[in-house]
Formats: structure tokens, sequence, C-alpha cells
């Protein structure tokens, strides 16, 4: 692991945390907390949505608990690699971190590189992947046949894929004439390779690097990872909003 800045943690309903720290389900926690067994800043609080803040003392029935038991990673992921924690056939993506109860922020191709998010924050997921909320990935891409002016017209019209999906509009850069930049608000399976494949064309690589406007730490190589900073937390929680 590659140490970054201090972490900034999203703020989390006060029932949350307990849950977290093993303390019940959320009606367990929910009824400790109305009840008056939860201590913060040698403060009673009784109510559950409660925001926590790291700085937070935390007691339950005079146990001191963790008040931001949540991380954020950002990883580069390797070629080869699933975004998994168990497999018997490929290398798993979870396995290069050092916890054991983190999964992944939506996923990528065994082939494909880049930004992949970790995170032990289940809440994450619903709000970051669904495509009605428009969260951008931005991916580099290497083809096979030249890129031309008429694929970014395309992308823009949004491309069909598995002959009755319709993609929502993509933007697409071109670099040079093997090379462009595609960002996509949405991450149906293989969606970019099927999109270039619409046009004929064929992706040789694939390596996403901005996720919810949080953009690779080009630092990092691959394997490695890091905690988000507190810029990329700001971005995350506007992503969240």
């Amino acid at each position: 692991m590659i140490a970054g800045e201090e972490e900034i943690p999203i703020k989390k309903y006060l029932y949350l945390i307990l849950m977290k720290n093993q303390l019940g389900n959320v009606k367990e926690c929910k009824t400790l907390i109305k009840k008056g067994y939860v201590m913060i800043n040698d403060q009673c609080v009784k109510d559950p949505h409660y925001l926590v803040c790291k700085e937070d003392k935390i007691r339950v029935q005079g146990k001191v608990i963790e008040a931001m038991p949540f991380v954020y990673y950002m990883i580069n992921k390797p070629v080869g690699y699933i975004c998994a924690a168990h497999d018997q056939k490929y290398p798993c993506l979870l396995e290069l971190i050092d916890r054991d109860d983190c999964y992944c922020v939506g996923r990528l191709d065994k082939d494909t590189t880049g930004f992949v998010l970790l995170t032990n924050d289940k809440s994450l997921s619903k709000k970051l992947l669904l495509p009605q909320n428009h969260v951008e990935k931005t991916y580099e891409v290497q083809t096979k046949l030249p890129i031309t002016e008429n694929y970014v017209e395309a992308f823009q019209k949004g491309m069909m894929i598995d002959k009755t999906y319709q993609c929502l509009p993509a933007e697409l850069e071109i670099k040079d004439d093997y090379h462009c930049l595609v960002t996509i608000c949405e991450g149906r399976y293989h969606q970019i390779k099927k999109m270039f494949l619409s046009m004929s064309n064929e992706v040789v690589s694939l390596k996403r690097i901005a996720f919810a406007h949080i953009v690779l730490d080009e630092q990092l190589k691959y394997g490695q990872y890091r905690q988000l900073n507190e810029d990329e937390m700001k971005l995350l929680q506007n992503a969240l909003a």
C-alpha cells in the first residue's frame, strides 16, 4: 500500500455506525439509541439519524466504539485480475489489500486495467452504479482499426449494443488514430468493447482513468492502492448527493 493523505470519511447516520461495529441489526441499533444507551462526546444522543463525524467519541453502554469504521480506497487494477474476493481460477483484486471486509464498487473485466473503488461501505453501490444517477466513468481506449470523426457523433447519439439495448449518450475524445478517451455514465457488461464492435472496430486495450470525477493517481503502480484524500472524498460525496 502507498500511504495517501488522511482520509476524510463520509458522514454516516449513528445507527449505521452501531451496525458496522457489530452491535445488532437496524432495529436493534435504533432501539439502543432511542433508549439512551449511546453517548456522543459525553452527551446522550437519542436520534438514530445523528450524523457522526470522525472526531466524535462514541460510547455504547459504557463501551467505546469506532466512530468511522468505513474506508475508501482507489486501486490501480492490474491486467489478469478479477473484481472479486475469491476465485478458483483467477487472481482477485481484493487479495491485494490488507483488509477482508471490502468489496469492489462496480467491476472491470479481467483484461481491463485502472481505477477501481474499494470500500467496506455497502451503501455506496446503489447510488454510484445506477445509470439514472449519471456517475461518469472515463476510459483510455486503444483500438485495432483507426478511429474517425464519425465515432464522436455515433457515441453522442447513444450506441445500440446486444441488438436491443440503446446505450445512453457517451463522450468520445480522439487522441490519435488508434487512441481515444471514452466517458460513459452506465456500466453494462463489456459495454465499451461492444460499442466499438458496433462500429466494426475492436478494443485492443482498456484502462479506466476516472470514476465519479476522481482521477486515478498516476503515482500508483499496477496493484497499488491508497485511501482517498480530502478532495477526492468531496468528489465522492458530490456523486452521492
